[in-house]
């Protein structure tokens, strides 16, 4: 029997028992393991609602009863669910998907449902249904995988929202590393080839988009630490992509000494050959560090082994950080440039630039953090020149700033927090800068007293957000105030809040907002407890197209463990 036949069969016979992505399971320990285990939850709730000045947003009385046991075989978990409440009844396994990885020594076997990484832009986590291998003798770097990557479904009929089953192909594959090295240096060349069956519906149907589509994927994955301080990798990737195996063939392509690559992948009209890759230099000092990146993906790039990937795009990126006074004091910076039409066919080049500062300084008892961020992006000709009226030009700009200061104590602990923000869109295209004005500030000081021997705390807040948009401004501003008080050493708690917003549109009053809970715990064991919450809220509504409401809730649960 073929190897590929073989993981293939094992994988189908533990789909048919179903499974889900355990992690690695150590044969040598596997031993030591209980052969059977069952642990999880149960817990039952109620609820009450009632609202006055507005339709009902949920039923006047709900319950809920859930379950989540979890069976374990020699370690390995099978997590379930079952849910039964007034609206629903359902029983489910979470993981609907189950596979298995375990590892002797230098050897992982994989079979089931598996998701693994070869390298970015080749094998990268796509889920697959089948069997493998890695092996690590040494500095020998090999692995291997089959399976199906998709299976086939038939169209659907179409709902009653208009919407129907997609259909797709039946779609196979396998891929293989080859390298040397460790896991902090090392060359490894990675191959992949996946194809779709066009035998593999029943009534296949002219659906738009679906396509029999066929795929061969070369990549080179390098890692290395050289003179101690330098890191340095490298993902490079070549993908032939067939977008419909049924399309006319090309016969007078000369291939010379690659003229294998026609026995491993159909190559016609719909055939597109397309590169990827990124890289980056790093320098990791004992108080700074320096790193750059690249990353260069085509247009409409794509590989059977990954699910998605950002295209046409180019990035240039230059990272630092220095750590001053024993690493109280960090800066980081980040500066980034990115643009798309890489190819130089499309009408238009977006150019964006990223950059951010940061600057934190931290003692035991105070702190300061600052951030500063801003986004750009601007747009040059491509085949096409820009008309002024409509050429995009825009500067995203983000400050934050936060403040703390603690006063520890065995008996009283007092903590104070004080937060900013100021947020800015600056359109630089004088026709559309009146319509995109943006900017936001944002203030939030929070106070926080513990008694620590009686368990008891108390916070306060006070929030102030005023934002300006083309068409006015509107602010929130108010109050919070919260108590939270525990008994004989977290049997019983206790913890109540109130809360007043109060918001203005063009300096009129619109309203506000009165928020109250009171929640309350009880450990009745230690497998055993209960919980019951009370929540009021009260709208006043000063905008006629708004109503004035108050709605009340209430809600027990019960949980048992085991």
């Amino acid at each position: 029997m073929k190897l590929t036949s073989l993981l293939f069969y094992v994988s189908s016979f533990l789909a048919g028992i179903s499974c889900f992505d355990a992690a690695a399971q150590d044969l040598d320990n596997m031993g030591k393991q209980k052969p059977f285990a069952i642990n999880g939850s149960l817990g039952i709730g109620l609820g009450t609602y009632n609202a006055n000045g507005i339709p009902d947003r949920q039923r006047a009385f709900s319950y809920i009863f859930n379950g989540a046991p979890t069976l374990s075989l020699y370690g390995v978990s099978f997590p379930f669910s079952v849910v039964v409440s007034d609206q629903q009844r359902s029983y489910t396994q979470p993981f609907n998907q189950y596979g298995i990885s375990p590892t002797y020594k230098w050897a992982t076997f994989h079979a089931g449902w598996r998701s693994i990484e070869f390298s970015p832009f080749t094998l990268a986590g796509h889920t697959f249904l089948g069997g493998g291998v890695e092996l690590n003798p040494g500095k020998l770097r090999f692995g291997f995988i089959y399976g199906r990557f998709n299976k086939a479904i038939e169209e659907g009929p179409i709902q009653s929202s208009g919407f129907g089953q997609l259909p797709a192909y039946k779609r196979t594959g396998y891929s293989a590393k080859l390298g040397l090295g460790t896991e902090r240096n090392h060359v490894d060349l990675i191959f992949l080839n996946a194809k779709d069956d066009v035998n593999s519906l029943k009534n296949p149907t002219p659906v738009a988009g679906l396509k029999p589509a066929e795929n061969l994927v070369l990549g080179l994955s390098t890692k290395f630490t050289f003179f101690k301080h330098f890191l340095f990798d490298l993902d490079v990737s070549g993908s032939i992509y067939t977008n419909n195996k049924l399309s006319d063939t090309i016969d007078n392509i000369q291939l010379e000494k690659v003229a294998i690559i026609r026995k491993l992948v159909t190559l016609n009209t719909s055939t597109q050959f397309l590169t990827a890759g990124q890289t980056s230099l790093g320098y990791q000092g004992v108080t700074y560090n320096v790193l750059f990146r690249y990353r260069r993906v085509d247009p409409d790039y794509k590989s059977m082994g990954a699910y998605y990937f950002e295209t046409d795009v180019q990035n240039y990126t230059a990272e630092g950080g220095v750590r001053l006074l024993k690493g109280q004091m960090q800066v980081n910076a980040t500066l980034g440039l990115q643009n798309d039409n890489i190819l130089k066919d499309k009408s238009y080049r977006s150019n964006r630039k990223i950059g951010s500062l940061n600057l934190s300084y931290n003692k035991s008892n105070y702190g300061v953090d600052l951030r500063y961020s801003n986004y750009g992006i601007t747009q040059d000709r491509g085949l096409n020149p820009i008309i002024d009226t409509f050429r995009v030009a825009r500067t995203n700009h983000n400050i934050n700033a936060m403040l703390r200061y603690n006063i520890p104590g065995q008996v009283i602990s007092h903590g104070i927090i004080l937060v900013g923000n100021i947020q800015s869109v600056v359109d630089l295209n004088r026709f559309t800068a009146a319509q995109n004005k943006s900017n936001s500030k944002t203030a939030n000081l929070s106070y926080q007293l513990t008694f620590a021997p009686q368990a008891f705390g108390v916070n306060t807040n006070f929030n102030y957000t005023v934002a300006d948009i083309s068409f006015g401004r509107t602010v929130f501003y108010g109050p919070s105030v919260g108590l939270d008080k525990q008994f004989e050493k977290g049997k019983y708690g206790l913890n109540a809040s109130l809360s007043y917003q109060q918001q203005q549109n063009n300096n009129k009053n619109a309203g506000n907002i009165f928020n109250s809970n009171l929640n309350g715990s009880y450990r009745i064991s230690k497998r055993d407890a209960a919980n019951v919450s009370l929540m009021y809220l009260k709208s006043n509504s000063k905008d006629i197209t708004l109503p004035s409401f108050n709605e009340l809730r209430s809600s027990l649960s019960l949980t048992h463990s085991f």
